[in-house]
């Protein structure tokens, strides 16, 4: 199974500084706390609007990875997310992203059980999306959400790269749990196309979704632990049009020009609020 884009060692991610919890902002009312959820400990960061809420609530927008989510946002990003809760869903971690973690988290398991070593990197585990997304879905949603506001109707989750391929797991596992879902540069190369299979197996959700993809026009994958292509990467541009021809899905994908993987967290935030909006 191919799973590990390098077999290369890593320099570990970079400390999150969150500057933005640094001031105030005319905005949001900012928080974060660590939250045990399932006896997993995650980390959370809101963003609050200080306008009062419509008559159905704020819609709200899940942030996966977010710890790094909130540490690449400024105060521009924040200002334009107005009348739009944040709530980024961290591991526990200093950095901006715990690598293990996010292994074992946002991976779908090819059988049932618990989460397994990974054939590449036996120094990590595999295999729990089904876990976080309940965890996702039940604990963490019910701390986010106590005592806000918000309009059930316009939850969206969104996530980067493995985070990115977790959200269109959710998408095709539990519809109707985000009805808007937004994907950077998701891993649909990872677990030998799992997520295609998966796709596959999966019928029409019953309720309309939207859905962003975005992907670089440089990104790549050349080590001999994965698939081998340079540019818009070829699964995720199936994906897309695989989602694109069902019924009650609205697909939007954008490639961002001169971009790789990595460049597209950032890239995409600043157009997550007028989706998370509008659709």
């Amino acid at each position: 199974m191919t799973n590990s884009p390098s077999t290369l060692i890593r320099p570990p991610p970079p400390v999150a500084e969150l500057a933005l919890f640094r001031n105030e902002h005319p905005t949001h009312s900012l928080s974060r706390r660590t939250i045990a959820a399932d006896g997993v400990a995650h980390r959370l960061f809101l963003a609050v609007p200080r306008s009062s809420p419509p008559a159905g609530g704020f819609p709200i927008l899940y942030l996966l990875d977010g710890n790094a989510a909130f540490d690449l946002m400024d105060a521009g990003q924040l200002a334009a997310a107005s009348g739009l809760i944040l709530a980024g869903i961290g591991h526990d971690t200093d950095l901006r992203f715990d690598p293990p973690a996010r292994s074992r988290d946002y991976t779908p398991a090819r059988h049932a059980g618990d989460p397994y070593p990974d054939p590449n990197r036996p120094d990590r585990l595999i295999g729990g999306a089904g876990a976080f997304l309940q965890r996702l879905t039940g604990p963490i949603r019910e701390s986010v959400e106590a005592g806000l506001p918000v309009d059930p109707a316009r939850r969206m989750l969104f996530g980067h790269s493995l985070a990115g391929m977790f959200a269109l797991y959710t998408l095709l596992k539990r519809p109707g749990a985000f009805r808007h879902i937004a994907a950077a540069s998701p891993s649909i190369w990872w677990g030998d196309e799992i997520m295609l299979e998966l796709e596959a197996k999966t019928g029409d959700p019953g309720e309309p979704h939207d859905v962003l993809i975005t992907l670089g026009d440089s990104e790549r994958r050349s080590s001999p632990a994965g698939p081998h292509w340079q540019g818009p990467a070829p699964h995720t541009l199936e994906m897309i049009r695989r989602l694109s021809q069902r019924n009650n899905i609205s697909v939007t994908s954008r490639v961002l020009e001169g971009l790789g993987h990595a460049a597209t967290l950032p890239a995409t935030l600043p157009l997550l609020p007028a989706f998370a909006r509008n659709g």
